[in-house]
């Protein structure tokens, strides 16, 4: 039950603390505000909305073709007579307009009263209507005495001879000014059109009234049976001003018979603009003269109309719901994302209804009148602005509330002193830090318990802090002695203090226990500069030391030996014994690198098996040479790893500085380069560098990148030396012997590349291109027709070592689908003997495959008898060096003649290569070789010369 209770608890505290009543507070006051001016529409909030249409109002170029204003003007009176003119004076001009071709006139006068007695006005004024056919009279609603509403129309004699009727009803504004017009009114059904309606619809017939014309409808129109005496209007506009050409005075046109053919086809409009005659217009379209004459009025509303630029206001209740749409947008946003409502954004959501109304109205020709939104969005800030203030007081009584408890609940100590380094103000890991029961009022030099040299250099920094008025951070670790336990050390921050006015005050000084950390660094630092396994300073450590020792041997005049040594054999170790005796073997390398060397010496392991030991101050390369000799000598000594006796020993490099350069990366690589000639020369044990090693090493370099580029570009070839039985002489195979096309003229034998090749490792992709050459050389015979013969290729050490071999001639035999047997692999007897047991495997597996198994130089290594015949080869082979003197030294001819019995009694097959002579041929044959190669028999030819043989 309590856990159920406190739940609608907790949700309740949740919404209170999220204070969404108060946040929402200035959205009901916006919509409230905006709802009551939007429906109620007061005067002056109506009047600033029309001085908002004024501020926008568009300005547009009226149409080319566009009606014509032919104006009675002062001029016009002064040389046609006072007005009202005579009707027939209006007939004369009709007729004057008819024969210049004018398709339209629109009379701007109304005629509402017929002429006095005895006037032939109407009559004149009538045929001449008639005869033009396109004339538009106006008609106006008149007021009669009762209230009545009725329509002034022209006398029905005029009403039988026009064309059209159009009213020039004008909406005026609470301002007196006139903005808008109706499409259509009337006091009847159909209402009427507006004159430049009509004058359109005369000018263009196919423009008919329907719903489709632009403006806002009338909310209801009175059914016809009510309609008497209400004058009723419908598809209401604004008029934006549209640039018009000047109107052309009345007498002129009369006077000029080419100006007035100049209106043929042209709708014109007559209308007065004489002075002190009336009929003029209060509009924001007359620009600075305020004053517009009628007629030019409908011009304008007939330039509108043909432009397409009529502006529609807002319905009624869609300017409320836009309204109330703009200040829920404008208020919401700030309240969903909890974010302070900036000055900025008041700005902007105050003005924000302006700008709306003024995209309206140049993007879609929309009126919205903006200011009740506004006005909204103005009482909403000013109680968004109350909120907040009160909000702020809140918060800094918050704020001050949280700081304190922060401050007494941080787990480093704070203090704050004033501008005489007095302490104000202390919390109580401060109190507990230094052992008092209250520091407030003491001075700072005097109150805090750290040792003398700390509390001066905090002393300093606290006066540096109020001097310079700025943030100050010791680089020192202040010490805090300890009764019973090691000082600690304190990291120290002083900040200054301001007051409200930016004055500076005071300064806080924060002490942050970093006992630990320091101890962490120092750990973190002691494994980032040693090695993990021997306790030895790692590369990057090795790296600085050395720049110090070069630094102190340029200022001292001296002599630095620099010694890169690498173990031997050591892989072997980690192969047989495991990883575990390797690393014992490393220690136990550390340790005797470490006793042996002088304390001043750096011995530091540059990683796997490899150690660099920097000796400063040696005398010269012979006391180099002996402490060297010394140093091999005790690494020679047996390592017991686990009661296994291991035999170690090293190859070393030595560089001297500044003899060979004093560049770090330079001495390191040139002390690499001297260990590598020592491993090529094992007696020696150790190589001083010399200019020459640079050069063989830049030699070698530059051969392994060419033997890349020959693997890459296909430059390397095979040759095929023939084999022959011996007994009969018949072929019997061929030995595959690489060949490397350097240039088209120059053709390089194994023996000047296979070394560099194996030391870089592209022994194994050039060993299996071999494999997968003389494949395919062999598939084209047997496509060929031929009768294939065998064919052998030499395998490498290193091959042998990743048993990628296996996979290379499995590759080959599916890729080209020939009898495993004419493939036939060739290991030398001291590959075979390197490691005899993971050689027996390796072999097993490609004997499984169905290839013929060889072992080369048979004589030349170390055999094992009890290895041999476990070996699953076919063939051996007696090395040249015994077949060459075999007829002239007779330990030769033992070894070779031993060998071919005890192959025989294995069961094995004998080859011997290297056969030049009869001599040789007839010993070979005497102790019943079995097959011989040799330049007697054919010498290595490429592929083209040894496919005859077959």
């Amino acid at each position: 039950m309590k856990r159920g209770a406190a739940e609608p608890a907790s949700l309740t505290t949740r919404w209170r603390e999220a204070s969404w009543p108060r946040l929402l507070m200035p959205l009901w006051v916006a919509l409230a505000v905006i709802a009551v001016l939007a429906w109620q529409q007061p005067a002056a909030v109506t009047r600033l909305d029309l001085l908002a249409y004024d501020g926008l109002l568009p300005s547009h170029a009226a149409p080319a073709d566009t009606a014509v204003v032919l104006a009675i003007d002062d001029e016009s009176l002064s040389r046609l007579g006072r007005w009202p003119w005579p009707r027939s004076l209006h007939a004369q001009l009709i007729d004057k307009l008819h024969d210049a071709g004018v398709s339209t006139v629109g009379l701007t006068v109304l005629f509402s009263e017929p002429a006095g007695a005895g006037d032939a006005g109407d009559a004149l004024l009538a045929q001449a209507m008639r005869r033009h056919g396109g004339v538009v009279l106006p008609l106006a609603p008149l007021r009669q005495i009762n209230g009545t509403i009725v329509d002034g129309v022209p006398t029905a004699e005029l009403r039988a001879a026009m064309s059209q009727l159009g009213h020039v009803d004008a909406e005026i504004d609470l301002d007196g000014q006139v903005r808008r017009v109706y499409l259509t009114a009337g006091t009847g059904t159909p209402q009427y059109p507006a004159m430049a309606l009509a004058l359109l619809q005369q000018y263009q017939p196919q423009q008919t009234i329907s719903a489709s014309l632009p403006g806002l409808r009338a909310a209801a129109l009175v059914p016809p049976d009510d309609a008497a005496g209400i004058w009723m209007r419908d598809h209401e506009v604004l008029l934006p001003r549209m640039r018009l050409a000047p109107p052309i005075s009345m007498v002129r046109v009369l006077d000029s018979p080419g100006l007035l053919q100049s209106l043929r086809e042209r709708p014109v409009i007559v209308g007065v603009t004489a002075s002190g005659l009336g009929g003029q217009l209060a509009t924001p379209l007359a620009g600075e003269r305020t004053q517009m004459p009628a007629v030019l009025w409908h011009a304008q509303v007939l330039a509108a109309l043909r432009a397409g630029k009529l502006i529609t206001p807002a319905a009624p209740i869609s300017f409320v719901l836009f309204s109330l749409l703009l200040g829920c947008s404008a208020v919401l946003w700030p309240v969903a994302g909890r974010k302070r409502l900036h000055p900025w954004w008041m700005v902007a959501s105050v003005s924000a209804p302006v700008l709306a109304s003024a995209v309206l109205l140049y993007g879609w020709q929309l009126w919205f009148a903006p200011f009740a939104s506004t006005l909204g969005l103005l009482a909403a800030a000013l109680v968004w602005l109350g909120v907040h203030i009160r909000e702020n007081g809140r918060s800094l009584v918050r704020s001050r509330q949280h700081a304190q408890a922060t401050l007494e609940a941080i787990g480093d100590s704070v203090i704050s002193v004033n501008m005489r380094s007095t302490i104000v103000y202390a919390n109580p890991v401060a109190l507990a830090q230094m052992g008092a029961g209250n520091l407030v009022g003491q001075p700072l030099a005097s109150a805090l318990v750290l040792e003398t040299g700390s509390v001066a250099m905090l002393a300093a920094a606290v006066d540096e802090c109020l001097h310079r008025a700025c943030d100050v951070r010791p680089e020192l670790y202040l010490v805090l002695p300890c009764d019973e336990a090691p000082p600690r050390s304190l990291r120290a921050s002083i900040s200054p203090l301001r007051d409200p006015d930016n004055r500076l005050e005071g300064a806080v000084i924060v002490l942050s226990d970093v006992t630990d950390t320091v101890a962490s660094a120092d750990r973190l630092r002691y494994a980032a500069t040693h090695d993990a396994l021997t306790g030895l300073p790692n590369r990057s450590l090795l790296q600085e030391r050395l720049e110090l020792a070069l630094a102190r041997m340029q200022r001292n005049v001296s002599t630095i030996a620099l010694l890169f040594l690498d173990l031997d054999r050591f892989k072997r170790i980690n192969d047989s014994l495991g990883h575990s005796h390797g690393d014992e073997v490393l220690k136990e390398t550390a340790r005797r690198l470490v006793a042996i060397c002088r304390s001043t010496d750096v011995v530091a392991r540059w990683g796997g098996d490899e150690f660099v030991i920097i000796m400063e101050d040696v005398s010269g390369p012979d006391a180099v040479a002996l402490a060297v000799s010394k140093l091999i000598a005790v690494l020679r000594e047996d390592v017991d790893v686990r009661g296994v006796r291991v035999t170690s020993n090293c190859s070393v490099g030595i560089a001297l500085a500044p003899q060979d350069g004093t560049d770090v990366d330079g001495l390191l690589a040139k002390a690499d380069t001297a260990m590598y000639r020592a491993k090529s020369h094992p007696d020696a044990g150790f190589h001083f560098y010399s200019s020459d090693l640079k050069v063989w090493t830049r030699e070698r370099l530059a051969l392994e990148v060419e033997l890349r580029h020959a693997l890459r570009e296909e430059q390397f070839e095979l040759h095929y030396q023939p084999q022959y039985r011996l007994r009969d002489g018949e072929l019997f195979g061929f030995e595959a012997l690489l060949r490397w096309r350097r240039d088209p003229d120059t053709l390089m034998q194994p023996a000047d590349f296979i070394g560099v090749a194996e030391e870089s490792g592209l022994i194994v992709e050039i060993g299996a291109w071999v494999v997968a050459r003389a494949a395919a050389d062999i598939a084209r015979w047997i496509a060929d027709g031929l009768q294939a013969m065998p064919v052998a290729v030499n395998v490498s050490a290193r091959q042998c070592v990743n048993r990628h071999i296996v996979d290379v001639v499995r590759t080959a035999l599916l890729d080209t689908g020939i009898p495993p047997a004419l493939l036939k692999l060739e290991l030398t007897e001291t590959t075979a003997m390197t490691d005899a047991a993971r050689v027996i495997e390796l072999l097993e597996e490609i004997s499984a495959l169905g290839v013929r198994i060889a072992v080369d130089d048979f004589g030349t290594g170390y055999s094992s008898l009890a290895y041999l015949k476990r070996f699953p080869i076919n063939e051996l082979k007696i090395d040249r060096s015994f077949v060459q003197h075999v007829t002239s030294n007779a330990e030769d001819a033992a070894i070779v003649r031993a060998t071919i019995v005890l192959a025989h009694e294995l069961g094995i097959e004998v080859i011997a290569e290297g056969v030049e002579n009869d001599a040789q041929k007839a010993f070979l044959l005497a102790q019943s070789c079995d097959i011989v190669q040799g330049f007697l028999y054919g010498r290595p030819q490429p592929l083209s010369a040894t496919t005859p043989l077959l």
